[in-house]
Parts: structure tokens; C-alpha cells; sequence
């Protein structure tokens, strides 16, 4: 609502009134209607940014209104995928998700995924992911223990809908639409075959995937100083993809 126009009058009942009273008052209309041109620009610089023009002819300068720009990005959140959610590889045995933009998740930057609908045939799902979420690689095998070292080992970035927000999950196999609570720790030790998947929580039940996408990996199977079965995740050119990842491959899907 716009400020109030307000005039103080400062002379009296069945007196002349003098140039300094008309003055008075020119000078409240003046200061109110520069505060309210301020005002509405401020609107103005809030909505469009900074770099905003006014053209002063009441022309739209935006090809369309904020309103029609709000409804396109709303739909665009029900797009099978992620966004706002990057990887933390500071520590690279760990697989951490956070914002996009290097800052952590939280209710005021959350990372949002979207999946296939339990509940509704052929409609999706939004969530969102407020906190960020990670888990340790190291003593992880996947039945890699005794087989030597590996070099650039596709790992698949999953998460997993619980029907409010997300789990996160690793796994050496790719290409499931769907993950077990008996395919899924939450403990090192016990990912031992290929068909496991670490995760973040353990899923109460079958939960659908979206894969935020795929790391490459060196495994050190033992002699490592960090530990035995040692994962250390890539981060040079081509070693991480974050984007969409199609399900229904057959057994492991390799880069």
C-alpha cells in the first residue's frame, strides 16, 4: 500500500492564508511524491534487479510480466531431475551433497529433485532438500576386495524419494528405477556386492531413484594410509557429471 498523503495545516480558522502557507504545503505534496516515486522504483529494482531501466512511459521493458516468469519456473521444478544441488569434493572419500552454488542446503537454499509418482501413474513429484546429506566411501567394495586396484570407476549418485525429501545413495551398479531397503547400508562393511547401495538413511521401504548423475573413482584395494578398500573420487575434466541419467540400462552402465 502506498504511503498516505498527509498535510499539517498551519494556519487558522477565518484567517488569510500567506505564501508560506501555501509554501507548507507545496513543500509536503513535493516530499511525498518524491518518497513514493522512490518507493515504486524500489518495487521495481526488487523485482527486476539492479540493472533495471525505467522508461518513464509506462511501457513494459520485461518481454513478460513477473508473473507469467514465476509460473514458468514453478513448472519447470516438476522436470524429471535436479537443481540447486551441486557436490562437495574437499574431502574425496566422501560423497557430499550441497547447493549448487557451493553453499550449504538449508530451508532458504534448498535443493530440489523430482521423481516418478507412487501414488499418481505418469505424474511427477517435487522435493525438496533442505539440509545437505553425505556418506563416506572408505571400506566400501561393492565385492571388489581382493580383485587389485581400480582406476576411473563410475559411481552413480542417487537419491531416493521417502515421500517428503530425500535419501542419498551411491552405488557401483547404475541404471534402477527403484531401490530396496535390503539393497541399501548405511554401514561400510556390509556393501560387499555389486548390487548395493550406500545410503544417507536406510529406506523404510521400495523408494523410486533419480540419479543426480556419476563420479569416476580410483579404488585402492589395500596399502592405502587412509584405509583398506580406499576410495579417492576424481575431480579433474570429465571426471564428475551432474545431469540426467536414463534408467533401464542392463548391470553396470560405464561412461
Amino acid at each position: 500500500m502506498l504511503e498516505p498523503l498527509k498535510i499539517i495545516k498551519n494556519w487558522l480558522t477565518n484567517t488569510n492564508t500567506r505564501e508560506s502557507n501555501w509554501d507548507s504545503i507545496n513543500d509536503q505534496l513535493l516530499s511525498w511524491a518524491t518518497r513514493t516515486n522512490n518507493n515504486l522504483k524500489q518495487l521495481g529494482l526488487d523485482i527486476n534487479g539492479a540493472d533495471y531501466d525505467f522508461n518513464n512511459v509506462g511501457k513494459a521493458t520485461q518481454t513478460t510480466s513477473v508473473v507469467s516468469r514465476i509460473t514458468t519456473l514453478e513448472s519447470q521444478s516438476a522436470i524429471i531431475g535436479t537443481r540447486n544441488i551441486g557436490l562437495d569434493l574437499s574431502v574425496q572419500s566422501k560423497i557430499k551433497l550441497i547447493g549448487a552454488d557451493g553453499t550449504n542446503l538449508s530451508s532458504s537454499n534448498p535443493g530440489l529433485v523430482s521423481f516418478n509418482s507412487t501414488s499418481d501413474a505418469g505424474e511427477l513429484v517435487t522435493r525438496e532438500i533442505t539440509s545437505n546429506l553425505e556418506v563416506t566411501l572408505t571400506g566400501v567394495h561393492w565385492g571388489f576386495d581382493g580383485d587389485g586396484d581400480l582406476t576411473d570407476m563410475p559411481l552413480w549418485v542417487i537419491l531416493l524419494d521417502t515421500g517428503s525429501t530425500a535419501i542419498l545413495g551411491v552405488a557401483a551398479q547404475g541404471g534402477r528405477q527403484a531401490i530396496t531397503a535390503a539393497e541399501s547400508d548405511t554401514a561400510v562393511g556390509n556393501i560387499t556386492t555389486f548390487g548395493k547401495v550406500l545410503v544417507s538413511t536406510i529406506p523404510a521401504a521400495t523408494l523410486n531413484a533419480t540419479y543426480l548423475g556419476w563420479v569416476k573413482a580410483d579404488f585402492d584395494d589395500t596399502g592405502n594410509a587412509g584405509g583398506e578398500n580406499f576410495w579417492t573420487v576424481q575431480n579433474g575434466t570429465g571426471d564428475i557429471n551432474i545431469g540426467p541419467v536414463q534408467t533401464l540400462f542392463f548391470g553396470e552402465v560405464r561412461a
